[in-house]
């Protein structure tokens, strides 16, 4: 890994008048001060106003500022990549993070505190509360537009602004728990901070009443390119989805009301059946284009992504191809897959992997579900041109001569969402794509919910045609408890390393599973050519109670005196 440098991409705002929509281009290209565009005091001889800065007043009677402003909560609240999946997934059984830049280890060594949660951490509190400021600035001020001329406009805006403050108190609620429900905009008037936590409950419902708002305001599609990525009817339905399967969960749903469940049903479904675009499950590992889901931008099972221009660097996030390839290849193995997450993915035949097979254990990533081709990176297997070389002493080995230090400490990488076709030798950034919110995913959703009901039937139709177009495996034939662990099976390998698998062990109620020692493999060719693989211990991990939820930090505590600690955080 080369060393890692704060690059924030800066354009005028002269030239942001003029990009109103929010894609690619525009996040990657556009840099906003997003709590207030503050014209800078100029007093020459003729007491010119500057031509690059705007007053309050400017912004919040020019549709087009307004439209940037809003485009900068997009960019505090929507969270991709290292932020959005993968550091989530060094902090259980899928990954382990080679570089640590999301602060994942003191989380499973058991250290975290409310003391050390640093700028790079998942824990997020005071960014998210910054977007949920920015909303509440814009749902205070957008009135002063002209609402004759600009009634379209303000009608979306104002749409995208409740869906991204329910996605701002969504990241809050599943970090933290019940959190303070903020809808006034604080200044410097105000003398005091007094704010207490709402209950789970409480700020599920006030999420879901930010989700009607915006569904009654958003249209179902965008016509033009540029507006592709901005929130839409099925971007709320998807989180809506998400928020009710959580609430129903175990965890949470702790008398097991069934009428939670039936509301995730109805959630999941309500996307599955939505009418406004025809959403559809895109790409397989069958026939090599599993990864066409991510790398095609805004396909047909994408419901809500982000996406990263390819005209300027945006380090982490429009670098990923090279952050997560080996290190022969040039890459820096930024997040290396553990065997544990290996050892999940069944065989072609949907029976399990077992390194107590023989037949398993002398070849052990042949014959596996297609999708573990497309998702993990192992030995010996064909990529950019030659196989690869996790082997002691191979190219992209801790012995290699090419970077070593870059080499994944367990011997696999991630493939998913690794874009091949670039080459970062010449150019480390190409335009990419963070998918937020996947068709996949609603099914996924929705077969659970059946499954709590009773609903075998249902459920298994929808697992086994996931099973089927996804990745040409068998299907699934089981009812009851057996069905439930054969749902989390194939949630688990379909969603791997996009950030659900923290959530989902914790709304189970299960999140010790995920806090096992990281394992990863030492691999020795032989002569003949063959390979032998011994365990090895990559990571010690500690479980604790209190790492069901993030700590809040304690500078957080001491503004405001009402805010109680998570449980077992001192």
């Amino acid at each position: 890994m080369k060393p890692q440098t704060n690059h924030t991409i800066q354009s005028g705002i002269q030239a942001a008048k003029s990009a109103v929509g929010w894609s690619g281009k525009l996040l990657a290209g556009i840099s906003i001060v997003t709590g207030m565009l503050v014209m800078n005091s100029c007093k020459d001889v003729l007491d010119l106003k500057p031509q690059n800065a705007y007053s309050e007043s400017d912004v919040w009677t020019d549709p087009n500022l307004v439209q940037v402003f809003v485009n900068g909560i997009y960019n505090q609240t929507v969270m991709a990549y290292k932020d959005g999946g993968f550091g989530w997934g060094a902090q259980t059984d899928e990954l382990y993070g080679n570089f640590n830049w999301t602060n994942e280890n003191s989380y499973v060594q058991g250290e975290a505190t409310p003391d050390n949660q640093t700028a790079s951490s998942l824990n997020r509190w005071g960014d998210l509360y910054s977007s949920v400021r920015n909303c509440n600035v814009f749902l205070k001020n957008v009135s002063q537009l002209d609402t004759v001329s600009n009634a379209q406009a303000i009608r979306t805006m104002r749409g995208e602004v409740y869906f991204l403050r329910a996605l701002a108190y969504f990241e809050l609620l599943k970090r933290f728990g019940g959190v303070p429900l903020i809808t006034k905009v604080y200044d410097v008037n105000d003398t005091g901070f007094n704010e207490k936590r709402a209950s789970w409950t409480e700020t599920k419902d006030f999420i879901l009443a930010d989700l009607e708002q915006a569904g009654k305001l958003l249209p179902a599609a965008y016509s033009a390119d540029l507006d592709k990525g901005r929130a839409t009817t099925g971007a709320v339905l998807a989180l809506k989805s998400r928020l009710l399967l959580y609430a129903a969960s175990p965890y949470f749903n702790t008398s097991g009301d069934k009428k939670l469940w039936q509301q995730a049903r109805e959630a999941a479904k309500a996307v599955i059946d939505f009418k406004g675009v025809p959403y559809a499950l895109y790409g397989s590992a069958a026939n090599g284009t599993y990864n066409k889901t991510f790398l095609d931008f805004f396909n047909s099972e994408v419901i809500f992504a982000r996406v990263y221009s390819g005209l300027a660097r945006a380090d982490r996030y429009n670098t990923v191809s090279r952050d997560l390839s080996p290190n022969g290849y040039e890459g820096y193995s930024a997040y290396n897959v553990i065997q544990q997450m290996v050892d999940a993915f069944e065989m072609a035949d949907g029976t399990a992997f077992s390194w107590a097979n023989p037949v398993h254990a002398k070849n052990p990533y042949a014959n596996r579900d297609p999708r573990f081709y497309a998702t993990v990176l192992a030995n010996n297997q064909l990529f950019k041109g030659r196989t690869t070389q996790f082997f002691e002493g191979g190219d992209d080995s801790p012995q290699s001569p090419y970077s070593p230090w870059n080499a994944s400490k367990t011997r696999y990488v991630i493939r998913k969402m690794v874009d091949e076709s670039v080459d970062w030798q010449k150019q480390d950034y190409a335009a990419s794509q963070w998918v937020g919110f996947r068709l996949s995913e609603v099914y996924l959703n929705y077969m659970e919910a059946c499954a709590a009901l009773g609903e075998d039937g249902e459920a298994l139709t929808y697992l086994n045609k996931l099973r089927s177009q996804k990745a040409g495996m068998p299907p699934v034939n089981a009812s009851g408890a057996a069905l439930m662990d054969k749902i989390r099976q194939e949630r688990r390998i379909e969603l791997c390393f996009e950030g659900h698998r923290y959530f989902d062990i914790r709304r189970w109620g299960m999140a010790e599973i995920g806090s096992k020692d990281a394992l990863g493999v030492i691999i020795t060719k032989q002569a003949d050519g063959t390979f032998t693989y011994q365990s090895a211990t990559v990571q010690k991990r500690t479980w604790l109670p209190a790492l069901y939820f993030y700590p809040i930090p304690r500078t957080e505590l001491q503004r405001n005196p009402a805010l109680t600690q998570n449980p077992d955080y001192n």
